[in-house]
């Protein structure tokens, strides 16, 4: 009987495309564009482009940050989170980040890691720099494309200002 469960499952896992013992049917290419992706994230914050970094997310993206703030919906309210029009200039000096894990199913796709950010924001003549690093979790969909977009993005936080 146990060589005859052992005999199905090993023809169920090789009639399985892509299924591999993660739980992901992603292509190589796929799990490659989500990279590419978290490394084009990384290189618009760092560069200042803020066009750059609202082009990565959909339109109805969802923002979940740290400390019980509420949830962002939508690019509006991500541009009210992340880019007040009203707040002191900053400029994000530092950014890693380190994926543990990619998995997913061809049209949506998660990724987790860790990370380190460390910003100067100028205020009345004064600059403060702050760090924060912790874990995240993004939540991508494919596009028609092909190209790979951040629905939800999540974080935890511990902040450092000096």
């Amino acid at each position: 009987m146990r060589l005859w469960k052992a005999t199905l499952l090993l023809v169920l896992v090789s009639v399985s495309p892509g299924l591999t013992a993660g739980g992901t049917s992603l292509s190589v290419e796929d799990i490659a564009a989500i990279r590419r992706a978290h490394q084009r994230y990384r290189e618009v914050w760092l560069k200042g482009d803020t066009d750059g970094v609202r082009s990565l997310f959909t339109e109805d993206c969802v923002l979940l940050s740290p400390h019980g703030d509420p949830p962002r919906v939508g690019k509006k309210q991500m541009n009210e989170f992340w880019f007040p029009p009203n707040a002191p200039p900053s400029t994000v000096t530092k950014l890693t980040l380190s994926i543990e894990n990619i998995g997913g199913d061809g049209l949506i796709a998660y990724a987790w890691g860790t990370y380190e950010v460390g910003w100067q924001t100028v205020e009345n003549g004064k600059t403060t720099a702050s760090n924060s690093k912790g874990t995240f979790l993004n939540i991508l969909r494919k596009r028609p494309d092909g190209e790979w977009k951040f629905s939800h993005h999540m974080w935890d936080a511990t902040l450092d200002r000096h």
